[in-house]
């Protein structure tokens, strides 16, 4: 496929969307089903393409590696949170717990799945051919392209930790070529994050 048909693409599929949100006609609600339908298309496509979307395709020593990394990253991000954010800290599970309970069960399923599909199967199908030999700096702008598609909630937080999230989880599928395993992987941290109350920042936000 031509570049300039790659970088319409691009353009379309994952940079308007935010610049119709924050600068545009969309409210800031319409992210999900935007999300929903070019991960729809990004689905579609990777099917076509005989690329596995859900299957065991990872093996023992490579999801060790993501829970160990996991026990450590979710370590610092508990402590930030208690000596910065001591007001938030499980705020949810403490005033709401069966919704706490919902997005703690759903979340893996109807975002971070979807996510994980759209951001790193089919961005590395799709664009990988254009960094040939340059892994760091696809896995630096796949984390870049993660971190702005959130400035939708208006809040620096919520970019910096998705950049940092985007590091990892473009590292892990770079390795293991598992959407499922980088599913896992962006499950635990935002689990993680809704537990210790940071879901503030990812649905309420504030400003910048």
């Amino acid at each position: 496929m031509k570049k300039s048909v790659l970088l319409a693409e691009f353009f379309l599929i994952f940079l308007s969307p935010p610049l119709l949100i924050v600068w545009g006609p969309l409210p800031k609600e319409a992210i999900m089903p935007v999300l929903w339908v070019v991960s729809l298309y990004a689905y579609l496509l990777l099917r076509s393409s005989k690329i596995k979307v859900l299957a065991i395709d990872f093996d023992r020593e490579a999801l060790y590696a993501v829970l160990k990394r996991f026990a450590a990253v979710g370590t610092i991000i508990t402590l930030f949170v208690l000596l910065y954010l001591p007001d938030l800290f499980l705020t949810l599970l403490k005033t709401r717990p069966w919704q706490w309970l919902a997005v703690i069960l759903f979340y893996p399923v109807f975002s971070a799945f979807i996510q994980e599909i759209l951001f790193r199967g089919f961005f590395f199908h799709r664009y990988e051919k254009l960094f040939k030999k340059r892994p760091l700096l696809l896995v630096t702008l796949n984390a870049l392209l993660f971190a702005y598609v959130h400035i939708v909630f208006g809040n620096w937080l919520a970019v910096i930790f998705t950049f940092i999230g985007g590091l990892l989880f473009a590292h892990t599928y770079l390795k293991s070529r598992s959407i499922l395993l980088t599913t896992i992987e962006h499950s635990l941290y935002g689990d993680l994050l809704f537990t210790l109350g940071l879901g503030y920042y990812f649905y309420h936000g504030t400003n910048f």
